[in-house]
């Protein structure tokens, strides 16, 4: 029982000592809250390191996988080398192949199957099949094989049709085993591109059923390995290994959500998913990742259940505990909340009143010198500030709304300015083209162009205006048109006076008359003659482009010229050069060179030139792809300073007679 002393206390108080009574039920509510937030995170946090798991057990697993792919690539392309170089006879070649297959315990065969239509009487009807018998090596020559037809087996059949490297799909080999069997192969020519022969390794599956048979994957866990196709060649139950494909369990359970899945597994894709198994109704986490190598992907599928089981069991008990204290603290905050809620409950029906957008509503009045009333009077005038801010706010936000809009347009103009459709010229099989732009902010002062002077003749040319922004972006459009202007007139005798110096010096000095923002341009310009290869080439104060062939990246021999736009007369010196079948012009701006790592290193020409050596022999498209995946991965994450503009041209001649 209270007192009177006591109980008048307690009435006539202050708002602290109300809210002291009221913080009991507040800590419930609290505790509720923190019970909840404790469940969810757990979850999410839960999900989130068994997520990491599942992808570190695939990206082990896949390291495996790929680790036989590379061995075959190898063996194949020393055969190949062989063949090319040094030419063995029929009688050598077996005992090359042998020596060949030695050191690679993970290959099982190794073979060459020559063409027929090169009609030699003794390559024409050859095709030797070295392979592991045993602890010991067999030989056997197919074409000796009766009814056995080489020409029209897919491991011929795909390198010829395809003119690359290939991958069969898995088959049950001939041996007394019947183990699964897969064949990488590559096509060769010889020196006057006629086809020659098809070469490659056979890999058996066998060792993949084992290895995942023993991943530490728990009860209702599954793996599996399927092919381009969604054939599965490895499952963790046996019996589902070449008898079916991952679209046929789809399609048996109508399962759509599985059959998406397939579909970015057979794409290439990478992740983690939800599904719910339509035969058990039970939700299913799977992680899926490709076999780049081999155009394969992995998958692991767990039982959601198997995952937060007994997280949901602990979470149900804590909350159910914190059911019962919430409840007794709400007995004893009932008893004095209809005693201190009186005046607060009047501000806050008026606070609600403001909260909806009512802003001129009044508020109770402030009697008393207590928190309340002080609190009252803070908000009256806290909705006077809020009245003035409001209206501040609308104006800034109109503002920085009509900003956004026009960098939105100005980046659209921009991007619609330079080629974005590849490939640029379909009709054309003599060369390769690929080019990309990637501005450090809305909109940025690099630019490329590329078009055809004349049937015979292709202009490149890249750019980097001084500065960034708006006016790099205006200062690029005007040089583009300029560029554009002058090109034809300047560049269509390239075999006379008239050249990429020429039209670099045409534009230098329309730039120059009137620019008195005195911003300048730096240029390079070259033009390819498609019937041999030779081009031409002039810089204003640009990067001197690297020049890739079967001996790496060089650079193009430098040639002076001033920078663009500074002052009218500036001297272009023209340079000359020689595309052989295969070479390729990689052109460039300094926000490549320049890039920034985290510690503020600069990336440097030296690296760049030792990427562009590793990948001299993609196309077009894939090497500059690659080369922005790795400048993103040098960058890790640091903000990009500069534009990042990059074209490369791939000269590939007159394409061979079929």
């Amino acid at each position: 029982m209270l007192t009177k002393e006591e109980g008048g206390t307690f009435v006539g108080g202050s708002i602290a000592r109300k809210l002291a009574f009221l913080t009991m039920v507040g800590a419930g509510l609290v505790f509720l809250l923190i019970i909840s937030y404790g469940y969810y995170r757990s979850v999410e946090t839960y999900n989130k390191e068994f997520r990491a798991r599942i992808a570190n057990l695939g990206e082990a697993t896949a390291s495996k996988i790929r680790r036989i792919p590379r061995v075959a690539e190898a063996a194949t392309a020393d055969l190949v080398s062989v063949l090319r170089f040094f030419k063995p006879t029929p009688e050598q070649l077996p005992e090359i192949m042998q020596k060949l297959l030695e050191p690679h315990k993970e290959v099982s065969g190794i073979f060459v199957g020559y063409s027929k239509e090169r009609k030699e009487p003794v390559l024409g009807n050859f095709c030797p099949f070295v392979f592991r018998d045993g602890t010991g090596y067999g030989y056997r020559d197919l074409a000796q094989s009766p009814g056995y037809d080489w020409t029209v087996q897919d491991w011929y059949a795909l390198p010829l049709q395809l003119r690359k490297a290939v991958w069969t799909e898995p088959f049950f080999g001939s041996g007394k085993k019947g183990r699964i069997v897969v064949d990488y192969c590559i096509p060769l020519y010889d020196e006057n591109w006629r086809y020659l022969a098809t070469v490659g390794t056979s890999i058996e599956l066998h060792w993949l059923t084992d290895m995942i048979a023993a991943m530490p994957i728990g009860d209702g866990g599954q793996v599996f390995l399927v092919t381009t196709n969604g054939t599965i060649v490895s499952h963790s139950n046996r019996e589902r290994i070449m008898k079916e494909t991952i679209f046929s369990i789809a399609e048996t359970e109508r399962n759509d959500a599985l059959w998406a899945i397939a579909r970015r597994m057979r794409d290439g894709e990478k992740g983690i998913e939800e599904y719910t198994d339509t035969a058990t109704g039970e939700k299913q986490l799977i992680y899926y990742q490709p076999i780049e190598e081999m155009g394969w992907s992995l998958a692991i599928v767990f039982p959601e259940k198997q995952v937060l089981g007994g997280l949901a069991r602990l979470s149900r008990d804590q909350v159910a505990l914190g059911l019962l204290g919430m409840l007794g603290m709400l007995v004893m905050a009932l008893f004095i909340a209809r005693t201190i809620s009186r005046p607060i409950r009047a501000l806050d029906r008026a606070s609600r009143v403001l909260a909806s957008g009512d802003l001129q509503a009044p508020l109770p009045p402030s009697t008393g010198n207590d928190e309340v009333a002080r609190l009252t009077t803070s908000f009256s005038a806290m909705r006077d500030s809020l009245l003035v801010h409001m209206e501040e706010l609308r104006t800034s936000t109109a503002a920085r709304e009509r900003i956004a809009s026009e960098l939105d347009i100005a980046c659209s103009i921009q991007m619609s300015l330079v080629p974005r459709t590849f490939p640029a010229f379909p009709e054309r099989s003599d060369f390769d083209l690929f080019a990309s732009l990637e501005p450090a902010r809305e909109v940025g002062g690099d630019f490329y162009d590329f078009f055809m002077v004349d049937e015979n003749h292709l202009l490149l040319i890249i750019g980097d205006v001084s500065g960034k922004g708006i006016p790099a972006a205006l200062f690029m459009a005007v040089t583009r048109s300029f560029v554009k202007a002058f090109a034809r007139r300047d560049t269509t005798l390239p075999g006379g006076s008239e050249g990429p110096a020429a039209l670099l010096s045409d534009v230098n000095d329309e730039i120059a008359l009137g620019n008195d923002a005195c911003m300048f341009v730096t240029l390079f310009c070259a033009v390819v003659d498609l019937r041999d290869g030779r081009f031409r080439y002039a810089s204003g104060g640009h990067n001197i482009p690297w020049i890739l062939s079967g001996r790496g990246a060089a650079f193009l021999k430098p040639v002076s010229g001033a920078l663009v736009g500074v002052f009218p007369g500036g001297f272009f010196e023209e340079g000359e050069g020689m595309l052989t079948p295969g070479d390729a012009l990689f052109l460039y701006t300094d926000g490549v060179t320049e890039a920034l790592d985290p510690k503020e290193n600069i990336l440097g020409e030296e690296q760049v030139q030792t990427w562009l050596t590793e990948l001299t022999d993609l196309g077009s498209k894939d090497l500059i792809q690659e080369m922005r995946r790795r400048i993103a991965h040098f960058a890790d994450g640091t903000e990009q300073s500069d534009d990042i503009t990059m074209l490369c041209f791939r000269y590939r001649g007159t394409s061979p007679k079929e």
